[in-house]
């Protein structure tokens, strides 16, 4: 009797053992499984981290290439606006020239006037 209580314990640590080595096993599984999930997200991760790595790389060059053409374009305004402020002056310069000698002719058809109306009067 003693040795078939001994076969028992041992057939009831034998059972333990193997339902403890089953739950590792089942944890084992699991752990694969969500291992292989996560690297399966960390992988679609990567991918769309590639693609917006892609995107900003792309709009950054556009980007570039807007800024240096807006100084083109800067340098360009700022030219034209200097030659159209020479000619402004230019202008400027002529019609006070002209206002001028328009000042002058007027004066001279006023003194002729003057001198006209004296000569008919005296």
């Amino acid at each position: 009797m003693a040795e078939e209580l001994d076969q028992m314990r041992k057939i009831a640590s034998l059972r333990l053992e193997k339902d403890y080595i089953l739950m590792k096993f089942g944890m084992s599984e699991a752990t694969q499984k969500f291992t292989l999930e996560e690297k399966i997200e960390i992988w679609f991760l990567k991918q769309k981290l590639d693609e917006v790595d892609g995107t900003v790389k792309f709009y950054s060059g556009v980007f570039r290439a807007l800024e240096s053409e807006n100084i083109d374009l800067k340098v360009k305004l700022e030219k034209q606006n200097q030659l159209e402020n020479k000619l402004v002056k230019e202008l400027q310069a002529e019609v006070s020239e002209l206002e001028n000698k328009l000042k002058i002719h007027d004066d001279e058809i006023s003194q002729s006037l003057i001198d006209e109306n004296k000569q008919v009067s005296g």
